[in-house]
């Protein structure tokens, strides 16, 4: 998709088209503030030449104040509004996806071994953005991984937030916070024998996570705890191996609240699932006929 250009006329009078899009949105917001504060198209357009050197059109103003044009065009939208698909895009992020600028646009990537954990990513992806079809997984021969890409720029800016201003979205719901952490899980989280572990380069996030266990879902979790340190070659569960970069950490679930994280959180993918019911001591197992009745 090419770029959304905008009518302008330079300093030297030279008429030209497309600015870089975040320039173009923050034009579009300055404008739309400055409407609201009754100024007129001219004064408007005076204001915006002064802080940016730009002289937009007054038929663009318009177009703009009236919702006839926007500066994202046919790019998909984000409204930052929580939600649980927002929270499964978050949880994907911190864990295995990843985000990046190529050919004009902000692209949101996930590359996973588990196809099912692809889809859910896409899913999401393609509800939070408004899309009537999922973004579909294909399978990178090169990285034997499951891979699903999509862009938009607005989303790409709200992932650029920290933890500490993600949080308010993360819990605005208790269906949030289990979209969160089951992203984070799918990503990051390992089963050994019946340890339930999350590994994450992330301290902080990893302290976060087991407030929000013991808040939510009654769900404790030791830790963190030094894995690897940085420089070191990490073996995972998984028989994932690799040099870490950082100090990496992880927390454990004990067992007696695996069934709590198996009714409220779970994992979307299916070996991860059936790792973590084995892993439920016999007592606590929801195939137990004394749960089956009370859960």
């Amino acid at each position: 998709m090419s770029v959304v250009g905008i009518d302008i006329i330079s300093k030297r009078g030279e008429r030209r088209k497309y600015l870089p899009l975040e320039i173009r949105m923050r034009m579009y917001d300055d404008v739309i503030k400055l409407r609201k504060q009754e100024l007129k198209y001219k004064e408007i357009q005076k204001i915006i030449y002064e802080k940016y050197g730009i002289q937009i059109s007054l038929s663009r103003i318009s177009d703009w104040i009236n919702e006839e044009r926007h500066p994202l065009g046919k790019v998909n939208k984000f409204d930052g509004k929580p939600s649980p698909e927002l929270e499964c895009i978050v949880g994907a992020m911190f864990s295995d996806g990843y985000k990046y600028f190529n050919d004009g646009k902000y692209r949101l990537r996930l590359a996973v071994v588990d196809r099912e954990y692809a889809e859910e990513f896409g899913k999401n992806l393609a509800k939070l953005l408004g899309r009537k079809e999922p973004y579909k997984p294909f399978y990178n021969e090169k990285l034997k991984r499951w891979v699903v890409v999509g862009s938009s720029f607005q989303l790409y800016k709200f992932l650029d937030k920290p933890l500490e201003e993600l949080k308010p979205y993360i819990e605005h719901c208790k269906d949030c916070v289990s979209a969160f952490l089951k992203a984070l899980f799918d990503g990051d989280g390992h089963i050994y024998k019946r340890r339930l572990m999350l590994y994450n380069t992330n301290k902080e996030l990893l302290v976060y996570v087991q407030y929000l266990l013991k808040k939510y879902f009654d769900i404790d979790a030791t830790g963190p705890y030094l894995a690897k340190k940085k420089g070191s070659i990490a073996h995972f569960p998984n028989g994932k191996i690799v040099k870490t970069n950082e100090d990496c950490y992880y927390i454990y679930i004990r067992a007696r609240s695996l069934l709590n994280f198996y009714k409220y959180i779970g994992f979307t993918i299916k070996r991860k699932q059936q790792r973590l019911i084995k892993a439920i001591p016999p007592f606590f197992s929801p195939y137990n006929a004394y749960f089956e009745i009370i859960i």
